[in-house]
């Protein structure tokens, strides 16, 4: 990241020593995780290589994979993706794993510990099984407050579950909301489950923390709007979208540094403090979004006034994260090196869970895929991995990921 880049309000995630996008475009780039390599590459031993581009590039009727080896079949080097505790190879055929065993067969029915994976509550020590990201079931423990979960989860009916913040809710079924919490209006915004906070660093990038039914929750507002109705507060900006009332500036979404920060203030004919976007926000795009250019040569019209312009997929506009609060529905936080320094943006992300086989980080739930095991991955600067698993720091970095 630059300063340049930063002065254009436009961020470019991908490029030679990244952990984003599909900045090694080219071979024996340095790396840690697949996705850095781009299309038909991969990572092995910190390393971009790629051994084929088409199939008659391999020998020995081998097949050129998604990565860019030369593998029987084509398939990936584990064979599989690891689903609902069971491993379905690429001919649609299925061979089920003991529910309680974990990805290196490590963990014994009935001993799971959380972030295990299980199918029901004799799998785990704590006789908690609960949904998680990725459709698979994971071993959980009691709690009392958000503190005692791992990053992206939160305390809810006294257990560890995955925060489903900004998915969609109906207002007459809350309940179907790990925290009971949805949050929306009947004649705009389309609904959506939040949670509790103390400040926006509790929420997903892009959400404010806001006062809502009596207390502070969670709210998208890097959303258009046109009126009112079409944003979760009810407070519109034409211009910049959504915003929310707010108690001090940090109970507003947080920026990409060397970007001015949002203030909380009385504007714009408001009657209590709302989150006032900086001046240099020329639209309302939210991250996630296809980046659009804005009327001045360089700036974008994505509201974090942030676009990843090397995203697979096309140019999305992206948003400052942090491990704890991740990202709304759909993207993960992303460890993004610039030198020696890490900062955490949003990224496109999968749907397969924690231990799944991967090819690359756009196959994941957390948007990580670790390299040196092609498994689903997580960022464990909470200090929690699976069973077996360890957390372990990046050469060079201040970032730790879970590794079997």
């Amino acid at each position: 990241m630059t300063r340049a880049a930063l002065a254009a309000l436009v961020l470019t995630l991908a490029g030679a020593g990244g952990l984003g996008g599909s900045g090694c475009a080219k071979a024996d780039l340095e790396c840690n995780f697949h996705s850095q390599c781009g299309d038909k590459h991969y990572c092995d031993g910190r390393q971009c290589r790629q051994d084929c581009v088409q199939d008659f590039d391999c020998t020995g009727g081998k097949l050129c994979n998604q990565i860019g080896q030369c593998t029987i079949g084509g398939i990936t080097p584990d064979g599989g993706v690891q689903t609902d505790g069971g491993t379905t190879p690429r001919d649609g055929s299925t061979t089920q794993l003991d529910a309680a065993v974990q990805v290196d067969g490590a963990v014994q029915p009935g001993q799971g510990r959380y972030l295990d994976r299980c199918t029901g509550a004799g799998d785990c020590q704590s006789a908690l099984c609960v949904p998680d990201f990725g459709g698979t079931m994971m071993c959980t423990r009691s709690c009392t407050q958000t503190s005692e979960c791992a990053h992206r989860h939160v305390c809810a009916s006294q257990r560890c579950v995955p925060d489903d913040t900004g998915r969609p809710c109906q207002l007459a079924t809350p309940a179907t909301c790990v925290s009971g919490l949805c949050l929306g209006n009947t004649t705009g915004a389309t609904p959506s489950c939040t949670r509790n906070c103390a400040s926006a660093a509790d929420c997903p990038a892009g959400f404010a923390c806001t006062m809502a039914g009596g207390q502070q929750v969670c709210a998208d507002i890097e959303r258009a709007c046109s009126t009112g109705d079409q944003c979760a507060t009810g407070l519109c900006l034409t211009v910049q979208g959504c915003t929310a009332t707010c108690r001090t500036a940090s109970d507003c979404p947080e920026r990409l540094d060397g970007l001015p920060p949002y203030t909380c203030a009385i504007a714009f004919g408001s009657a209590s403090p709302i989150c006032v976007p900086p001046s240099d926000i020329l639209g309302p795009d939210p991250a996630g979004a296809l980046c659009r250019a804005g009327t001045v040569t360089g700036t974008t019209l994505c509201r974090s006034g942030a676009c990843d312009d090397a995203a697979p997929g096309g140019a999305m506009c992206t948003q400052s994260c942090r491990p704890e609060g991740g990202c709304p529905p759909g993207l993960g936080c992303f460890p993004l090196a610039d030198g020696g320094s890490i900062t955490f943006v949003c990224s496109r992300a999968g749907t397969r869970s924690l231990g799944a086989s991967c090819a690359n980080g756009r196959d994941c739930d957390s948007g990580l895929c670790d390299a040196t095991s092609s498994r689903c991955t997580r960022l464990c600067n909470d200090g929690l991995c699976p069973t077996s698993w360890r957390c372990e720091t990046i050469a060079g970095f201040s970032v730790s990921i879970c590794r079997p």
